[in-house]
C-alpha cells in the first residue's frame, strides 16, 4: 500500500512538473542569437524595468529581421519577469502609427511586426493566449512572403492553447510548420532545434 501511494505521488509530481512547462516558457531559442547586441541586452533587464527605447525601436522596425526580433521577446521572457512587454510595445506602436485602438493597430502593422507583437502578448500572459493566437493568425494571413518565423511563432502560440486540451496537437501544430518546405526559412536552424527539442516530448501523445 505504501509503495502504491509513493508511486501515485511520484506520478502526480511528474505530471505537475510537465504541466508547469509550456511551449512558451520552455523554449529559450534566444540562446541561438545570444551573440547579437539586442538579444544580449535582454540579459541586463531586471524585473519591472521599462524596455529601453532602442529595444522598442528595434522591435517596431519592420526592416529588422523578424527572427531576431522574436528572439529579443524570447529573451525578455514571460510575465514572471514583470516587464509587461506587450503593454509597453503596444503603447509604443500605437503612438508610432498614430492609432488609438488595437484593432486599428492590427490593420496598420505589417505581418512581421504584428507577429512580434502577438508573441509579446502571448509571453506577457501565457495563461491567456487566445487573443495572441488570433493576432498571430492575422499576421500569417497578412504575410505574403511566407515567412517561416511568422508561421512558427503562430504555431508555438497555438501549442500553448492546446496545452489544456490535446497534448498531441501541442506537437502537431509546431511540427507541421517545422517540416513545411514551402516556407521561407528566416530563422536559425539552431533556434528551431531548441524549440523542437521541447516540442518533440509531446510526440508520444499522438500514438
Amino acid at each position: 500500500m505504501k509503495r502504491m501511494i509513493t508511486a501515485v505521488t511520484l506520478m502526480t509530481m511528474w505530471c505537475a512538473a510537465l504541466w508547469a512547462d509550456s511551449p512558451l516558457t520552455s523554449t529559450a531559442f534566444n540562446n541561438a542569437y545570444a551573440e547579437l547586441p539586442m538579444v544580449e541586452m535582454t540579459a541586463d533587464l531586471k524585473p519591472g524595468d521599462f524596455l529601453p527605447t532602442s529595444m522598442l525601436d528595434f522591435l517596431a522596425d519592420k526592416d529588422a529581421p523578424v527572427d531576431v526580433r522574436v528572439a529579443v521577446i524570447n529573451g525578455i521572457g514571460w510575465d514572471f519577469n514583470g516587464h509587461d512587454c506587450a503593454s509597453q510595445l503596444s503603447q509604443y506602436l500605437m503612438k508610432r502609427h498614430k492609432v488609438k485602438t488595437i484593432d486599428q493597430l492590427v490593420k496598420k502593422l505589417d505581418a512581421k511586426t504584428l507577429c512580434v507583437y502577438a508573441y509579446a502578448k502571448a509571453m506577457s500572459n501565457y495563461f491567456e493566449v487566445d487573443e495572441a493566437a488570433r493576432l498571430a493568425h492575422e499576421a500569417v494571413k497578412k504575410d505574403k512572403g511566407h515567412s517561416f518565423t511568422v508561421a512558427f511563432i503562430a504555431a508555438l502560440i497555438d501549442a500553448q492553447v492546446y496545452m489544456d486540451s490535446d497534448w498531441c496537437m501541442v506537437y502537431k501544430v509546431v511540427a507541421d510548420v517545422a517540416h513545411d518546405g514551402s516556407l521561407k526559412l528566416d530563422m536559425r536552424q539552431s533556434a528551431i532545434d531548441i524549440v523542437m527539442e521541447y516540442i518533440n516530448l509531446y510526440k508520444e501523445y499522438c500514438n
